[in-house]
């Protein structure tokens, strides 16, 4: 992993502790074509709100996520949680501090809903200090465009079932010149055996590899071995978007996706993700105006 420069720790914006590289997605593939190109190895983390609640309650995952070469923004909410904790919270002198505390609470709130409403509906406002989602089920298919121009190798890790394997027959498809040098799936995340995984990418020889374990065990497990594997110059969580492209779970449609309500689709999909939706649709954005809170006094 490459030591931060200056300029990078300058290009960070915090949400709740974690930080987040404010990138477009031109500017992301320019900084993988560099990495690809040093002599260092990276990891990039697509950080959306269930790695921050996640984060908010496990140490060494985000200290793992704040080690990251790029931590993009993926997903609206971690947008609009930007542009929410930056609103400025003015409260007039003239009343009592008791007061000023009341009214600067109700200020927040009415922030905090104004905000969500101005997400929805006009989000290219919130895009003040980060330009864009980063989605990493979207960034897939331009890193392997990149990999195939380049003659860089791709190594696909974990997937249940099927998936890894019409997943990589689908981005041969879609990439003719793309060389994937290996898959491995079909086992438990909580039953991992790292030697046994690192082993198999080494064999391999891969320059890139997209770990699909969903968080916070594939941000961990790159962590633990990245170094174990030298000829690995990017690693990156991918969650599960290999069953996105794979075909066993359909994404939602770009429309609803431009308007912020692609968790809707996937609930309506997949019922049992009620817990996970809560958290990103409910808890983020009350944790975050409890955040604010906090911090204004």
């Amino acid at each position: 992993m490459s030591k931060k420069t200056r300029e990078d720790e300058l290009k960070e914006v915090k949400v709740l502790g974690v930080k987040i590289n404010p990138l477009s997605k031109k500017d992301f593939l320019k900084k993988i074509v560099y990495f690809l190109k040093d002599n260092n190895q990276h990891y990039v983390v697509t950080t959306n709100p269930e790695f921050l609640m996640t984060a908010m309650h496990d140490n060494e995952f985000k200290r793992i996520l704040n080690l990251s070469d790029l931590s993009l923004a993926d997903g609206s909410g971690v947008i609009w949680a930007d542009y929410f904790m930056n609103l400025p919270v003015e409260v007039s002198g003239e009343f009592s501090p008791a007061k000023r505390s009341v009214y600067r609470k109700r200020k927040i709130r009415n922030q905090a809903v104004f905000s969500l409403l101005v997400n929805l509906f006009y989000p290219k406002k919130t895009r003040v200090n980060i330009p864009e989602r980063l989605s990493g089920a979207d960034l897939i298919f331009s890193i392997c465009e990149l990999l195939a121009k380049n003659d860089h190798s791709l190594y696909l890790l974990g997937g249940q079932g099927k998936t890894p394997v019409s997943a990589k027959f689908e981005l041969e498809r879609q990439f003719p010149d793309l060389l994937i040098s290996g898959i491995k799936g079909g086992f438990s995340k909580e039953k991992i055996l790292d030697e046994e995984l690192v082993e198999a990418v080494n064999k391999a020889k891969p320059d890139v590899v997209f770990v699909a374990l969903g968080h916070p065990f594939q941000e961990k497990w790159i962590f633990r071995n990245l170094d174990k594997m030298p000829s690995v110059k990017l690693a990156i969580g991918v969650g599960g978007a290999l069953d996105f492209i794979g075909g066993s779970r359909r994404r939602a449609p770009l429309w609803l996706r431009k308007i912020n309500l692609e968790w809707l689709f996937r609930l309506i999909q997949e019922p049992n993700r009620l817990n996970r939706i809560k958290t990103a649709v409910w808890e983020f954005p009350r944790t975050v105006c409890q955040e604010k809170i906090k911090i204004s006094g």
